[in-house]
């Protein structure tokens, strides 16, 4: 049998440096038909491929658990982690001053500039930070940002 090729875009599980947990991961380059660069699709971020979660210090092994993220606690008592808090109030500023009521709702066939709100179903409201090559846009939501794709007919 042979191994599946992998190509930029794909989607590959990676170690998140940020994160630090084994998560999905957008393929952005490749060196050779091997993943180099890879973009979290939890925090957005972007880093070198990592197949594997490293060795924790103290020798532990792969197999052992990953740090968890610093949590900070909320008004309600529950907590969220920093990352969580810093990504929200991100969202917050970039739709601040918006007019809410004209935003458009996402189709994968739509038209989109930059700075524009968005409503996806999923996702809620967004805004259009960047528009990529080939039909795709980074979306700034309250979750963090978002990969999507338009202009598809």
């Amino acid at each position: 049998m042979s191994e599946k090729v992998i190509a930029a875009g794909d989607e590959i599980d990676s170690y998140c440096t940020s994160c630090r947990l084994m998560l999905a991961h957008t393929v952005v380059a490749l060196i050779g038909e091997k993943p180099d660069k890879v973009q979290c699709k939890t925090c957005g971020k972007q880093h070198k491929y990592r197949a594997k979660a490293p060795k924790s210090a103290g020798g532990a092994t792969t197999g052992d658990a990953p740090k968890k993220p610093k949590a900070v606690k909320t008004k309600t008592g529950a907590t969220r982690t920093r990352k969580a808090k810093e990504t929200e109030a991100g969202w917050e500023e970039a739709l601040a001053g918006r007019d809410m009521a004209n935003s458009k709702m996402y189709t994968i066939a739509g038209e989109y500039q930059e700075r524009e709100v968005i409503n996806h179903k999923t996702f809620g409201f967004g805004v259009v930070v960047k528009l990529l090559a080939e039909g795709k846009m980074q979306v700034r939501f309250k979750e963090g940002t978002k990969l999507l794709a338009f202009g598809k007919k």
